[in-house]
């Protein structure tokens, strides 16, 4: 099996259960590649020094986080730490993990969102200075040399500005995607501090098992907060290749398996996915 697997970095997110797991399979010979976030760290970094992080809300319902020239700089060493601190767990597990610097080689390349529109009750605010970026390409030699070679790749969710060079933050969700998409990967799983696309996102209880092609308007409608730009992750997979995806929780024993045995969401365009485990 190839995958890409991301876990976020939000409060909440236990990456070991998952390296461990990761780690497990990797050893079986199945070849991933892991995309992580780092919204908790970055949170921190920023609190450290006296900024407070924030959040906005677009009117289409997106949720972002505004980057600004200093945020940025907090946020490249806040996604590297990250990287690093996960590959050295890995290393910890026998795995040969290969931290990689998606803006020094030219891993994403996207197109800085100069502003971002931010809806305010009845009026929508146009917030300028932005540092974050929309993907436009995934540059998978170095990625696929170091599968070949046999290491683990671990990516932040950085990219390099097409036009300038310069980094920017990009969503970890998407950028799993494009590179689940670029690699020809069977599977994309994105694992959360929360159990899947829920009916009610205050019921644990009502996750949606499954959702095919032609009801994804519907689930994006239903997902809300940060679970709606997992939706269009896992669609943008689809769209590029990827013939399953899965939305499922970080916090349970052996999420990665969890996920790949029913747990979770499954996003897909046909019902029958031949997916092994």
């Amino acid at each position: 099996m190839k995958g890409v697997v991301k876990i976020g970095g939000a409060l909440g997110n236990n990456p070991q259960p998952l390296l461990k797991d990761l780690a497990g399979r990797f050893k079986e010979g199945e070849r991933w590649i892991l995309v992580h976030g780092a919204s908790a760290t970055m949170d921190l970094l920023c609190r450290s020094i006296g900024i407070e992080p924030r959040y906005v809300t677009s009117p289409s319902g997106y949720r972002s986080r505004f980057v600004g020239d200093v945020e940025m700089s907090l946020f490249e060493s806040a996604a590297l730490s990250v990287t690093a601190r996960t590959c050295f767990s890995l290393c910890r597990l026998g795995v040969p993990a290969a931290a990689c610097d998606p803006v020094s080689e030219r891993i994403i390349e996207a197109v800085t969102k100069k502003y971002l529109r931010e809806k305010v009750q009845n009026r929508v605010k146009i917030l300028r200075g932005n540092r974050s970026g929309t993907i436009r390409n995934v540059r998978t030699e170095l990625i696929l040399d170091l599968a070949e070679r046999g290491f683990l790749p671990v990516i932040p969710p950085l990219a390099a500005d097409l036009e300038t060079f310069e980094a920017v933050n990009v969503d970890g969700d998407r950028a799993a995607a494009f590179i689940a998409s670029a690699v020809g990967a069977e599977v994309l799983i994105l694992l959360s501090n929360v159990p899947g696309l829920m009916q009610d996102p205050s019921d644990p209880d009502s996750v949606i098992r499954q959702v095919e092609g032609d009801e994804f308007e519907t689930a994006s409608e239903v997902a809300q907060g940060n679970m709606k730009r997992k939706v269009l992750a896992c669609r943008e997979a689809l769209d590029g290749g990827v013939e399953l995806s899965i939305i499922s929780d970080s916090r349970v024993d052996n999420p990665l398996t969890a996920a790949l045995t029913g747990g979770g969401t499954r996003l897909c365009k046909a019902r029958s996915t031949g997916i092994a485990v």
